[in-house]
């Protein structure tokens, strides 16, 4: 069931990670109104939305293991030891991102 969960939410962040990648946005250049200068006028930006979509299912997934785990915020899994353990499931954590 766990691993159900993990697998599902990292599916659906690649989904949306390549949705967003094919959804790029485009940009013209329109020249301004008011004098001779020119500036870049970009659609809307659907790509945005899709990558933080996937962040979030990422984060997520991340929450899931950590909760199910008992390691960092979500338990003592790593209390029992020495500090150093600790500092390096965090700093591993905050590398894998």
């Amino acid at each position: 069931m766990r691993i159900r969960l993990i697998s599902s939410l990292h599916v659906i962040a690649f989904v949306l990670s390549v949705a967003a990648e094919r959804r790029r946005s485009t940009g013209k250049v329109v020249p301004d109104e008011y004098d001779e200068r020119t500036y870049c006028r970009y659609d809307s930006d659907v790509s945005t939305v899709y990558g933080l979509s996937a962040f979030a299912a990422l984060l997520a997934s991340q929450a899931v293991v950590n909760f199910f785990t008992k390691c960092l915020c979500f338990g003592r899994g790593l209390s029992h030891g020495a500090g150093g353990s600790r500092a390096c499931a965090v700093s591993s954590f905050a590398l894998s991102w």
